[in-house]
Order: C-alpha cells, then structure tokens, then sequence
C-alpha cells in the first residue's frame, strides 16, 4: 500500500449478517474518548454487524458460528 492514511478515503462496508469493515484514518474509542483494540492506530477495522460479537464493537467472527449461508441472492 503506497499511499498514506492522510491521503486515504474512507471506506465502510457493510455485509449483510457478517462485519463492517472500516478502512481509512479511523480511530475507535469509547465514550470517554478512550481508544479500543489499543493505542496502535490502524488503518482498518473490522466491526461487529451480527450482535453475537463477545469482543464488541470489534468482530469474533460469530456470525459464522450461525451455520447459516450468508450469501446474498439477486
């Protein structure tokens, strides 16, 4: 990745019954202004979208643990 998170959009995309992903300068924090998922600044973050997270707002991957199909039908 040549280009700096200055320079970044922001993108955040969001799948049906799975995560949002957050890409760009983005810093997460409580509501105290606390940074989550630690002091390191990331470039993307991967967000609960299902509820099932035990580490929200942050993404366990529990959507997949549902057994059911995430696929999207046009």
């Amino acid at each position: 990745m040549s280009a700096s998170c200055e320079t970044c959009p922001l993108k955040i995309c969001c799948n049906p019954k799975g995560p949002i992903i957050v890409e760009g300068d983005v810093n997460i924090v409580d509501k105290y202004g606390r940074p989550l998922g630690g002091d390191k600044r990331k470039k993307m973050h991967v967000l609960c979208g299902c509820g099932q997270s035990l580490n929200k707002p942050f993404c366990d991957g529990a959507h997949n643990r549902d057994g059911e199909d995430d696929d999207i039908e046009d």
